[in-house]
Order: structure tokens, then sequence, then C-alpha cells
């Protein structure tokens, strides 16, 4: 349950509807059936070690939906480049998605994050 109420809070700080952990995503037996990406490894408060959380896309308005599904092979390579520490080439991925979607703050967070 703890798990739970932290997730939930990550919606906010990742302005995302629906949050699942890594867990859960492998316990899910329809997984195939839902748009899901990756967003962060996060340590929660409780946990000692990061736990990985997906955003489940399927909770999303559909116009919201449909741009993180059409910006998603760009938020994936900017975040290869981002955990590479390549960061000028992670800013400039992440600011080529949001030129399509500048609604998607968790690209605007991993953004702010380039250095």
């Amino acid at each position: 349950m703890n798990l739970t109420a932290r997730l939930e809070g990550l919606t906010k700080f990742y302005g995302v509807s629906l949050l699942i952990s890594e867990q859960a995503l492998q316990n899910m037996s329809t997984a195939n059936k839902y748009q899901i990406r990756f967003l962060d490894r996060v340590i929660v408060k409780g946990r000692t070690e990061a736990i990985a959380v997906y955003e489940v896309l399927d909770a999303e308005v559909e116009e919201i939906r449909q741009l993180k599904i059409k910006t998603q092979p760009d938020f994936e390579e900017a975040l290869k480049h981002y955990k590479h520490a390549d960061f000028a080439i992670a800013r400039e991925s992440f600011e080529k998605m949001l030129s399509v979607n500048p609604t998607d703050k968790t690209a605007k967070l991993y953004l702010e994050n380039c250095i």
C-alpha cells in the first residue's frame, strides 16, 4: 500500500495520469495490451533501492496519449543519451519532442536537468 501511495504522489511530479512500478508491470498478464513508457528510476520513501517507474499512456486523454505515442521514440532516444551523460544530445532530443508535445512535463523535467 505504501508504494502505491508513493507512486500516486509521483504522478503529480511527472505530470502523468498513472504510474506503475516495474514489479507491477512484470506481474501484468496483459501488459502488451497497454501503451507503456519508462519514465525513471526513483528511490521512494521507505525504500533503499531505486525502482523503475512506468507511465501507462492509456490513462491519458486521447489527444495527450497520441502525442506521447508519437514522441515516444524521441523520448527513448533522449533518455539513452541522458543516462550516458551526453547532455547536449539529450537536450536536442528533448527539445525536438517538446516542439511536438509541449505539455510533456516529464520531458521538461529531464530537459531542465541536462547540464
